[in-house]
């Protein structure tokens, strides 16, 4: 077998949780084009090699389902939630504005309402400092880029949040239906 050029650098990135995007050129370019390779390399590791149809690549281990997630989880998952919910209100495309616009730190609705602010304190966010550190880890995952003006905008990666995000409020929204239709099923329960 030919060596995989970036192997080390490709193994010591996807390990960490992070995401690897057509922004890391250098080692996407040799995923994209060998990537059935790079999948059998890892694969005796417990490592499946993923290629989102967004094309950017990221590590599913057998074992990250039974393992508690990161600590930082909660935190991009509220914050990722609330600026869905606030461009939704605006009526704005959710999926096209997140994904093509650029957002100041300060710009943001988190700390607008305190419906917003009471999600964000129970997962340790309560001023721009702590929305910035969310932000910044979000950046070291590879779901955003951070830039030195205090402005982020997500990478490709984010669309594993975004589809999450939205598998979860369908799933709620078809939940609320089934109750609904048993309520109408049932009359005198109500």
């Amino acid at each position: 077998m030919n060596e995989l050029p970036y192997v080390k650098d490709i193994f010591d990135k996807l390990r960490q949780g992070a995401y690897i995007t057509h922004e890391q050129g250098t080692l996407h370019g040799p995923l994209t084009e060998r990537h059935e390779a790079y999948a059998e390399y890892f694969k005796p590791l417990g490592l499946d090699l993923v290629r989102h149809p967004r094309d950017f690549f990221y590590f599913r281990t057998e074992t990250a389902e039974g393992t508690p997630p990161p600590a930082s989880l909660p935190p991009i998952t509220v914050f990722c939630f609330i600026l869905i919910e606030a461009t939704a209100n605006e009526g704005r495309p959710v999926e096209e504005y997140l994904l093509t616009e650029r957002f100041s730190i300060t710009g943001l609705p988190h700390l607008a309402l305190d419906r917003y602010k009471a999600h964000l304190k129970a997962v340790g966010i309560d001023d721009e400092a702590s929305l910035r550190k969310v932000v910044k880890s979000m950046a070291r995952l590879g779901w955003a880029e951070y830039f030195p003006d205090d402005t982020f905008r997500f990478l490709r990666p984010f669309h594993r949040v975004f589809d999450k995000c939205q598998e979860i409020s369908n799933a709620a929204e078809q939940e609320a239906r089934e109750v609904l239709k048993t309520d109408d099923i049932n009359p005198e329960m109500n």
